[in-house]
């Protein structure tokens, strides 16, 4: 007698993924895995490609070809006992990122960018600008070191990352430093006080060389990941766009760019409090894996349950984007790309996408993957870059 089968619905397993199943949810995920080697192959596919993958895919054709093949895989083992049914719920495109690793056996061969000059445009790297307190400037990059004595602090950079020692006896004094990453740059800083700063392109922040008095402010305008070293005593507050952000001690992404009129902060560990600038009675406390929204338009803030690695993987080397316009995505990637983009027509910039990307791939393989999914071109001249 042919080996019955529990067919499963998806969403059960991108739930398990992103740590939401309820207890009925996770017994019966436990015993479907128990049931066949190939519902833990699959599963496990699916859970290594979303740390891992790199492919793009069109949401609306591929979700029905894959899971279909799913269905066709199990069904030659047996047929299907029961159903388990949840309610109608939109899985989103991330749920299409996954199955389309785990069918990628079919191997279909991706066509070259037809403009080579595409190879040629190449990831960002580790630079920045360092202005000091007296307005002179120092150019940070891979290729060279720097050590200073200013303003009560050491201060080293190795090419990667910016290394502030506060003195003993310095001067109470607060002055400022500005850090400025230009498009197509990262760099790391080590603040005084031992906080850690990853700044992403386009991001400028001010800081005092050493911290003194009752907070530890800096002010930020891009993105940048913090882990702001712990002190009770003296909260860490980051304002960004009239946001303020206030800390003890915790790991954070800011996204507060300004041609975007959202704010988006990402808490990874701790806690933090979030608010708008001028308006404290409009507060929100965020708790690991919850993600706070400005709209600076209206001045309202709200908060959501999120996937933090979606938001922090620039950090890691990745991009991970979900159910992303292509506009918001050719936003991110012309930041670190340095390049410009046009649109052929303007309904192209509200396709949405999911994908997992290398970010120190050159960006000729970003476009063999966008181009993959049969739905989008692309013209290349020079470091403009024309979607068709």
């Amino acid at each position: 007698m042919p080996k019955e089968h529990t067919i499963i619905d998806f969403e059960i397993i991108w739930k398990k993924i992103n740590g939401n199943l309820i207890a009925q949810e996770e017994l019966f995920l436990s015993k479907w895995l128990d049931e066949s080697p190939l519902h833990r192959q699959y599963y496990e596919s699916a859970l290594r490609f979303y740390r891992e993958g790199s492919n793009f895919i069109d949401a609306k054709r591929e979700t029905e070809k894959a899971w279909k093949s799913l269905q066709t895989k199990i069904s030659k083992e047996g047929r299907s006992s029961s159903r388990w049914i949840v309610p109608s719920i939109a899985v989103v495109a991330a749920i299409f990122l996954i199955v389309d690793l785990i069918w990628f056996s079919s191997k279909t061969e991706t066509p070259a960018v037809t403009a080579s000059k595409a190879q040629q445009i190449k990831p960002g790297t580790n630079q920045a600008t360092l202005i000091l307190n007296d307005g002179s400037v120092h150019n940070l990059s891979t290729s060279g070191t720097l050590v200073l004595n200013a303003d009560g602090a050491e201060i080293k950079s190795r090419g990667t990352k910016l290394e502030y020692i506060e003195k003993i006896g310095a001067a109470t004094e607060i002055k400022y430093n500005t850090l400025n990453i230009p498009r197509g740059g990262e760099f790391n800083l080590q603040l005084a006080d031992g906080t850690n700063v990853w700044l992403n392109s386009e991001t400028v922040l001010r800081y005092p060389v050493q911290f003194t008095g009752k907070e530890r402010r800096v002010e930020l305008s891009g993105e940048a990941y913090f882990e702001v070293a712990k002190n009770e005593k003296v909260p860490f507050i980051v304002e960004s766009g009239g946001q303020m952000v206030k800390v003890l001690g915790t790991k954070f992404n800011i996204s507060s760019y300004k041609e975007n009129h959202f704010i988006y902060t990402t808490l990874v560990h701790g806690s933090i409090e979030v608010s708008i600038k001028g308006k404290p009675e409009i507060v929100q406390i965020l708790t690991p894996n919850e993600q706070s929204t400005i709209d600076m338009t209206e001045g309202k803030i709200s908060k959501s349950t999120v996937d933090p690695y979606q938001f922090i993987a620039w950090k890691e080397g990745r991009f991970v984007f979900q159910d992303q316009t292509l506009e918001s995505m050719m936003q991110t990637l012309s930041k670190w790309y340095d390049i410009e983009v046009a649109y052929a027509r303007e309904d192209l910039k509200n396709m949405r996408f999911t994908g997992n990307l290398r970010r120190y791939d050159d960006f000729g393989e970003v476009l063999n993957k966008l181009k993959k999914t049969n739905e989008v071109d692309f013209a290349v001249d020079n470091k403009k870059i024309t979607l068709k």
